[in-house]
């Protein structure tokens, strides 16, 4: 005989309009939640990169007057080891590494001699540098005899010489090997930084080149 089937007519249960808003708003309060969590770990990863970036970040480039001390870089010669070796720095200028080494800006123009510099102005950062052992100003003041009061403060001593050559009197100069503009300035002036005026007589547009041989006026 055929089975009878039944069929479940029951209905389901009815949920409260009640209870389904309480639990619309279970899950909504629940995803608000998960949202702010994800914000906060992003809020604190950022603030955690700012933090290790301000921490680690390279330390800003020190300006002309905070360099007295750069003699004791690793590396370079100290004052009380010349001579020897010493490379710039940026921010440098002849003025301030003989300052540092010399404790007197003006004894630049032996290291710019030292190292053949053509202009004094023109050094870069990364360049090594030979630093000079001088005397002391003791020993130089009583082996150079007393200027002239002319002569005072031109740096070029007695007599007919100076301390870049002998002295350039004419009106005229002719270029020699390892001459440089700065040098003949010097022995013309007594002033290694008048070389532009060298170079404006001469129609010179690069200072640093001059050849052997070649005629120059000197102006007066």
């Amino acid at each position: 005989m055929p089975r009878k089937s039944f069929v479940n007519n029951k209905k389901a249960p009815k949920v409260p309009a009640g209870r389904y808003l309480e639990k619309l708003e279970s899950n909504i309060q629940s995803n608000q939640s998960k949202v702010s969590l994800v914000l906060g770990a992003l809020i604190v990863l950022v603030i955690g990169v700012l933090i290790f970036n301000y921490f680690n970040r390279g330390k800003p480039t020190l300006g002309p007057a905070q360099q007295t001390d750069q003699t004791k870089t690793l590396g370079d010669v100290s004052a009380d080891k010349l001579p020897g070796k010493y490379t710039v720095k940026e921010g440098d200028t002849l003025f301030i590494i003989a300052e540092n080494y010399y404790k007197d800006g003006e004894r630049f123009t032996e290291i710019a001699k030292a190292n053949n510099l053509s202009d004094p102005n023109q050094i870069e950062n990364g360049q090594v540098l030979e630093i000079p052992k001088l005397e002391t100003q003791q020993a130089q003041a009583s082996a150079q005899p007393s200027a002239s009061p002319e002569e005072e403060g031109t740096g070029t001593g007695g007599g007919n010489s100076t301390i870049w050559g002998p002295r350039i009197e004419g009106g005229t100069y002719t270029v020699v090997e390892d001459d440089w503009l700065s040098k003949i300035a010097g022995r013309a002036y007594g002033d290694v930084m008048a070389y532009d005026k060298i170079a404006k007589a001469n129609n010179i547009s690069n200072p640093d080149h001059i050849e052997p041989g070649q005629v120059l006026v000197i102006p007066r």
